[in-house]
């Protein structure tokens, strides 16, 4: 989901592909719809989000996937605000493209690149200190929330810096952190101090710390 919504739909390789641009500073609309091309690649990043919540008025937390963790997030008095910017750069992106403003409509999907890819980092981050705090007395508690932490850090290879082609952290450096959650006999044999370190290199690529993830 975050790399078809940050990669794909808005990225300009497919906003403007093709005759997609000209079409619609143009008004020229799909086929049969109300909608140009454009608007529609757009509104396909929108829906991987906020596809089953309502998209006038999100609630957050209506599904287990994207949409889920960004209440989670913004539930977090050190990230509170973020679901707003989210929607907000959205909904402006969406208003450029019908007004034409193709440099304002990159604007918000940087700021989206920059803030979804911050949810996924911090839940990464979040997830590794509770499992490693949780496991000692719950091992099967630890164990989840651990799980959960190597699916957040499979995704980093899949956020996106913004005003840039490449994610916050590559398939190289994804695939080391993989190995050292994998190593031996996997989650029974992490260390806390491989946990701590997994932690604070994930938060250093962005602006929070691991106290501010996990508080």
């Amino acid at each position: 989901m975050a790399d078809q919504m940050l990669n794909n739909y808005l990225s300009t390789s497919v906003l403007d592909a093709g005759t997609n641009r000209e079409d619609n500073t143009n008004g020229v609309l799909v086929t049969d719809k109300n909608y140009t091309n454009m608007e529609h690649k757009w509104d396909e990043a929108f829906g991987y989000l906020y596809g089953v919540d309502n998209a006038l008025n999100p609630v957050l937390d209506v599904d287990s996937f994207l949409n889920k963790y960004l209440e989670r997030t913004e539930g977090d008095a050190d990230f509170t605000g973020i679901a707003q910017d989210i929607y907000d750069a959205f909904k402006l992106g969406r208003a450029a493209i019908v007004a034409g403003d193709y440099d304002l409509r990159d604007q918000q999907a940087n700021i989206i690149r920059e803030k979804v890819s911050t949810v996924i980092a911090r839940m990464a981050v979040f997830y590794l200190i509770d499992g490693k705090e949780t496991r000692g007395a719950n091992p099967a508690a630890g164990l989840h929330d651990l799980s959960e932490g190597f699916g957040f850090i499979y995704s980093l290879q899949f956020t996106r810096q913004p005003n840039s082609e490449i994610p916050y952290f590559s398939k190289t450096e994804v695939d080391a952190f993989i190995n050292t959650l994998l190593d031996g006999n996997g989650f029974w044999d992490l260390t806390d101090a491989e946990i701590d370190a997994m932690a604070a290199d994930i938060a250093s690529r962005f602006d929070f710390t691991v106290e501010e993830a996990h508080n």
